[in-house]
């Protein structure tokens, strides 16, 4: 063997060793868009803190094939719409890119311990998610949104979709059913309004069309509206009370429906806030009590409704 085939020799062996080590070094650098993947089936516990705030801090809990949120002594059943919102993302993470590994930028994408909510998740004893998440940025260009996010042993902030992920940043209230009323209008055939003295207006339904006090007809199109807007109604804001026990009443809504079962009573009653004076709660709804000013969930349920009594009272 000459010297010149040896030589070739040798500088292939170069090639392929340093070639072999540029290959793997490539491929441990190389960005996996993948942050997690979790059997969501086994996730059974999943607690939420916002803003860095413990005030703030709530749990979603498995139980057989229902969910509940939980913060402090309130637990309610928890919409599945609002759960799968959560356990759709855990199930495949993907980033858009890593933003950063710089410690020091983590305040910028409000990823750090002051500003940044956390998400854990449990399969029974096991931690299978632990991430930190950030800022949320609007582009009105693209209308487009992107989230940072972090996992919570690991330097590396990624962006991901805003729009995609936002169940990741859920607060307790989106967990809880906001309506007052689970039928539709068609299935309302009365209404009686009472207060605290007794006072009482009824609205009745006859062959299709409502009537007050059973006689005189009311604008089937008004009324239609507000029936609309009635059993369409959700609450903006929830008191923090889990019992309406020695609360005072003001005044109330029962309606009778075409469902088998007791009518659904709507109750508002006085709270100590000269703001929002109004805490409305409903027999279809028990779990909840909600806050109200005049002018929004009080008035579509009791205010829209005095303007179909003769004397508007």
């Amino acid at each position: 063997m000459n010297n010149r085939t040896l030589f070739i020799l040798f500088i292939s062996g170069l090639l392929l060793f340093f070639g072999g080590r540029y290959w793997r070094s490539s491929r441990s650098v190389a960005f996996d868009p993948q942050i997690l993947h979790v059997d969501t089936a086994q996730v059974d516990r999943i607690s939420f803190l916002a803003s860095g705030d413990p005030s703030n801090a709530f749990e979603l809990q498995r139980n057989g094939q229902e969910w509940k949120a939980v913060k402090g002594t309130v637990a309610v059943l928890a919409k599945p719409q609002a759960v799968a919102a959560v356990l759709s993302p855990l199930a495949d993470l993907q980033a858009n890119r890593i933003i950063s590994r710089d410690a020091g930028q983590y305040a910028t994408y409000e990823i750090d311990d002051a500003k940044a909510g956390r998400l854990t998740a449990w399969a029974g004893n096991q931690k299978v998610a632990d991430l930190l998440m950030g800022g949320f940025r609007f582009d009105q260009a693209a209308q487009s949104a992107t989230t940072f996010i972090r996992k919570a042993d690991a330097d590396e902030v990624y962006e991901i979709d805003g729009f995609k992920n936002m169940g990741l940043k859920a607060r307790f209230d989106q967990f809880r059913d906001k309506r007052l009323v689970k039928n539709s209008a068609d299935d309302l055939t009365g209404i009686e309004w009472s207060n605290a003295v007794g006072h009482k207006q009824a609205m009745t339904k006859e062959d299709g069309a409502w009537y007050y006090a059973g006689m005189e007809a009311v604008d089937s199109s008004a009324f239609s509206s507000y029936l609309d807007g009635l059993v369409n109604a959700q609450g903006s804001a929830f008191s923090d009370l889990t019992s309406v026990q020695g609360l005072l009443m003001i005044e109330k809504l029962t309606l009778q429906t075409t469902s088998v079962g007791n009518p659904v009573t709507i109750t508002a009653y006085a709270a100590q806030d000269s703001l929002k004076p109004f805490l409305i709660a409903s027999t279809a709804n028990p779990e909840a009590i909600f806050i109200s000013d005049s002018l929004g969930l009080y008035k579509k349920v009791f205010t829209d409704l005095r303007k179909f009594w003769p004397n508007g009272q």
